[in-house]
């Protein structure tokens, strides 16, 4: 591969396959890697191939993990409105919500989110930050104006570069850092569905 796909590889949603591809496939063994506390080094050369190497660190004897992962509380089902000017992201999260018996609205914009919102009834928003025209903070002001009953929360690649109190000001309940699992998005959605303060 390229240098520039070489460094770009890892990203979410980053692929080379066009529309064949979601890009969520390495993005999402960086972040089991990482969980691990593990490092991911790709060496490639353009038309003979790559090589990437995981290292992880030695167990200090902890009991092994129980395979496969723990079932999300579900508290019930819900409407939830998924803003993303990115089609494969939409999908994804829609393929990941939509078997817990949640409905999903999708729009590609703010501003067409915003829209929806003013003619449907909605229990959950997720939106991404950066998008063009209307960004998530922008969503996230105009929810707190004029929706501010309805839980919002950013589905992100800087989900650990963000202020925790500049994002509860800003309306924001929950942060969903990409790359994600479908138990991350199904806990964050079931938390605030269950959530008292609605």
């Amino acid at each position: 591969m390229s240098e520039e796909t070489r460094r770009r590889v890892l990203e979410p949603f980053f692929t080379t396959k066009g529309a064949r591809g979601t890009g969520l496939g390495l993005a999402v063994s960086w972040g089991i890697v990482k969980r691990h506390g593990g490092t991911i080094e790709i060496a490639s050369t353009v038309g003979m191939g790559s090589i990437f190497t995981i290292r992880l660190p030695i167990s200090a004897g902890d009991p092994a993990p129980v395979v496969g992962e723990a079932p999300v509380r579900q508290a019930r089902s819900g409407r939830v409105l998924v803003i993303d000017d990115e089609t494969e992201v939409r999908c994804v999260l829609r393929d990941m919500l939509t078997p817990c018996g949640h409905s999903v609205l999708e729009a590609e914009s703010g501003e067409t989110g915003l829209a929806l919102l003013d003619s449907e009834a909605v229990d959950v928003i997720l939106t991404d930050i950066s998008m063009p025209g209307m960004s998530g903070w922008d969503v996230a002001t105009a929810c707190q104006q004029r929706f501010p009953q309805i839980p919002l929360g950013f589905v992100t690649g800087w989900g650990d570069r963000l202020d925790e109190q500049e994002t509860a000001r800003a309306g924001v309940r929950f942060i969903v850092s990409k790359p994600f699992s479908p138990a991350d998005v199904q806990t964050r959605v079931a938390d605030v569905l269950a959530s008292p303060t609605r």
